[in-house]
């Protein structure tokens, strides 16, 4: 069964983040300004800002400029961090949080300027709103964050009018308001079901799929409250066994290619690794390939190669894997095989391809040289070791003639590399 992805944080957060701030900034220098547009309009037309009589300012002018002070801070926060984000390409999660912060401020400043102490309120419904997009664009923490200065906002403000003598406001509804909003909130971040972690695990899996990595899969069982992104992670799991076959899968054989007895190979000497279990590799060669594609045509030699991978699949036992790993070359992984195993397989192998005419007509003979390993895999390390042992079983078994079956010892590796010195 393929794992599943599961990773503690998105490795692109950042970078996603910092795009995120910086097409967000216009439409929240947009929003502010428009809001702070439309109180400087019901000033101007003698509409009065309640929180600025809270406060002690009564003058047009002062109401104005109050109001100007708020939002102008608010934008020059928003400008800051998306030209930081801009510039770095990066946001990371205090850059986030600042935002979030600022946002909340800004919302309660100006329920403070705006409303009376009664409809205090207010703050909350404002965060409230901005509560599920902080989540869905930038994840749990930074909802968490907003959640919190919310709260808190809205304490500030309710003490603000009791130290100001405000009529209608008093903790004891102040408090179980606050409590609901709170638990509110929570729902919010608790129904989205880990909307961003669950985006990042996809992700990372579409990533390692750019890269031919395709062992893993997403995780449906894991979404409690199936959505769209199960929808998706459904289709990626499809996407994956297809993309598996294409990928890890010679079309010609039907075996699999280089990159698939890559995989395999790695997964098996890891397995085997943890138990100090046995591996073994036989090495193929259809003997004189090239006089078949030479007097037979290509057609016939593509035949050859088809049948070659039905007959090794149909001697194999279940958890074998046969591979093509060149023109006319195929290996052989056996799990669990010892040396002798191996070399009783190897030897059949060869006998079945003497027994059996290839070809369209049948008519095609065909041979087979093989070279066969086996050892104890103590660690992965030994992966290249074991199959250059089978290679020079089979170069051994091409220079006494072909059509045999040679199994590697340490003197024939020993010869080999003094021959090559």
């Amino acid at each position: 069964m393929a794992p599943t992805i599961q990773p503690p944080f998105d490795p692109h957060y950042e970078e996603t983040a910092a795009e995120i701030v910086r097409w967000q900034a216009p439409f929240r220098v947009g929003t502010a300004a428009g809001i702070a547009g439309i109180g400087l309009a019901a000033i101007a037309l003698g509409w009065v800002m309640p929180g600025s009589r809270l406060l002690g300012v009564t003058s047009a002018v002062a109401m104005s400029s109050l109001l100007v002070v708020v939002v102008s801070g608010y934008v020059a926060c928003v400008a800051a961090i998306a030209r930081r984000a801009r510039r770095t390409r990066r946001a990371g999660r205090v850059a986030v949080s600042l935002l979030s912060v600022a946002d909340v401020t800004v919302i309660c400043g100006l329920v403070l300027l705006l409303s009376a102490p009664v409809d205090y309120d207010r703050a909350l419904l404002g965060g409230l709103l901005v509560l599920p997009l902080t989540y869905v664009y930038f994840g749990r923490r930074p909802a968490v964050v907003v959640l919190s200065a919310l709260a808190t906002g809205y304490m500030l403000l309710v003490d603000i009018a009791l130290r100001a003598g405000a009529p209608g406001v008093a903790w004891g509804h102040a408090l179980p308001t606050v409590l609901l909003g709170v638990i509110g909130g929570a729902l919010v971040i608790a129904t989205q079901g880990g909307f961003h972690e669950r985006l990042a695990r996809l992700s990372t899996l579409f990533e390692r799929a750019q890269t031919g990595e395709l062992d893993a899969t997403y995780d449906v069982s894991a979404d409690v409250r199936p959505d769209r992104i199960t929808v998706v992670g459904r289709a990626y799991n499809r996407m994956r066994e297809q993309l598996a076959t294409i990928m890890l899968t010679d079309p010609l054989s039907g075996c699999f290619n280089r990159r698939g007895f890559a995989e395999e190979y790695r997964r098996v000497l890891a397995r085997a690794s943890r138990t100090r279990g046995l591996v073994a590799l036989v090495a193929l060669d259809l003997d004189h390939f090239k006089q078949i594609n030479d007097t037979h045509g290509h057609i016939v030699g593509d035949l050859v190669i088809s049948q070659t991978g039905s007959l090794l699949a149909s001697i194999v036992r279940a958890g074998d894997v046969v591979a093509r790993t060149g023109g006319e070359e195929f290996v052989l992984l056996l799990p669990d095989t010892s040396f002798d195993g191996a070399v009783h397989l190897a030897a059949r192998i060869v006998e079945a391809f003497r027994a059996r005419d290839f070809g369209k007509d049948g008519r095609v003979v065909v041979t087979v040289s093989a070279g066969v390993a086996a050892d104890t895999v103590h660690d992965d390390a030994m992966a290249e070791d074991l199959r250059a042992r089978a290679d020079e079983a089979l170069y051994a078994a091409k220079r006494s003639g072909r059509d045999q079956v040679v199994a590697w010892s340490r003197a024939l590796g020993e010869a080999r590399r003094v021959k090559a010195g």
